[in-house]
């Protein structure tokens, strides 16, 4: 599977999660496994280093189905900058990740999101990707 960023529609995650989103979400989730041989290669990103991610996102939902996601805007908002925080680290210890692809991509669904809807449909997104991460054998560490 040939995966590229510029494949990713941003109608994903502000209109409907629909096949092509799962596709994609499968390819990518291959890619950030650097596969090598059919094992994770040097610049795979970790299944922790996705779950990190997943979960604060997973913690904004929880807060946001108990008080709105108008009040959880802020706090969605302040994902992009641990993102970058979080690709600096990796990035000063290995010089070479798929976390920066990762970024790119997740920074494009994230500024799709204006509703609690698309909020969900970024949320599925990111959790059919970790999945697909998994599934092809993503690292845990």
């Amino acid at each position: 599977m040939t995966f590229t960023t510029s494949d990713f529609k941003s109608v994903w995650i502000s209109d409907k999660l629909e096949d092509g989103a799962i596709t994609f979400a499968e390819k990518f989730g291959e890619h950030l496994c650097d596969l090598q041989n059919g094992r994770p290669g040097r610049m795979a990103m970790t299944t922790s280093q996705i779950r990190n991610f997943f979960g604060e996102v997973k913690r904004i939902q929880a807060r946001s189905q108990a008080q709105g996601f108008d009040k959880q805007r802020t706090s969605f908002l302040l994902i992009r900058p641990k993102l970058a925080y979080a690709e600096a680290r990796v990035l000063a210890k290995t010089r070479e990740s798929r976390i920066s692809v990762f970024r790119k991509v997740i920074e494009q669904a994230h500024s799709a999101v204006k509703t609690e809807e698309q909020f969900q449909n970024f949320v599925d997104f990111l959790e059919a990707t970790l999945a697909y991460h998994k599934s092809f054998g993503g690292r845990d560490q």
